[in-house]
């Protein structure tokens, strides 16, 4: 009966110690500083430029005119007005991975294009970590403009400059970043023992070290006297 008694007695005092180890556990292990998230390192910036795109940036498409025009895509040699954007780390033109669809085109060259998916071919915007929206509407609000549309599918483009625009606008936003949110842990800092996952694993150690020694103890002492 004492036994049973003492065991009772010692299961408050293991819960606490449990519940000791897993708050030190994720304490840890929780995402901390640049890796914890993805964050914006700059803004997006897009631009329907002659040719050739900028150090930095890439081709999205080309249209063959600044106004009423059609499309191509980004490698090709047709049209000499280019959609480059430029600003984020990391930013490509690559349909995989972290990316979004801009706009999707008819063909190849002398395309019209869709905001609707209703094309197979896709003008796509990428990074290597972070996020990447494309979003149409009246305005574009945070986001970068890249061209004006005539419609939702069989379309025309212009670009953003409030000369013969369109009025549904083609926008977006691309961040750069380490970790996605709720990645994988952050690993301690090799440069000493004073960065907070050093000082939780510590902790942790601690309170396993205390909850067991004590647990021991109670356990010890009650069981001598059964």
């Amino acid at each position: 009966m004492r036994r049973a008694t003492a065991f009772a007695a010692l299961v408050p005092m293991l819960l606490t110690g449990l519940a000791a180890v897993a708050w030190f556990t994720y304490t840890a292990l929780e995402p901390s500083g640049s890796s914890a998230a993805a964050v914006a390192s700059n803004s997006l910036t897009c631009n329907v430029k002659e040719s050739a795109c900028g150090v930095g940036e890439v081709k999205v498409f080309r249209m063959s005119s600044l106004a009423n025009a059609h499309a191509e895509t980004p490698g090709g040699s047709a049209y000499g007005k280019v959609v480059c954007c430029g600003g984020v780390t990391g930013l490509g033109d690559s349909c995989s991975g972290v990316y979004d669809t801009v706009v999707t085109l008819s063909g190849t060259n002398n395309a019209h294009v869709a905001s609707d998916a209703s094309y197979a071919t896709e003008a796509c915007l990428s990074v290597g970590a972070g996020t990447v929206d494309c979003t149409y509407g009246d305005t574009c609000g945070g986001y970068a403009c890249l061209a004006t549309i005539s419609g939702s599918t069989n379309a025309h483009v212009a670009d953003c400059d409030g000369t013969d625009d369109y009025t549904t606008k083609v926008c977006c936003a691309a961040t750069a970043g380490g970790a996605p949110v709720g990645g994988v842990a952050q690993l301690p800092d090799a440069s000493g023992p004073s960065g907070p996952n050093y000082l939780a694993v510590a902790g942790l150690a601690a309170a396993l070290l205390v909850a067991f020694t004590a647990a021991a103890w109670y356990a010890r002492k009650r069981f001598s006297r059964g």
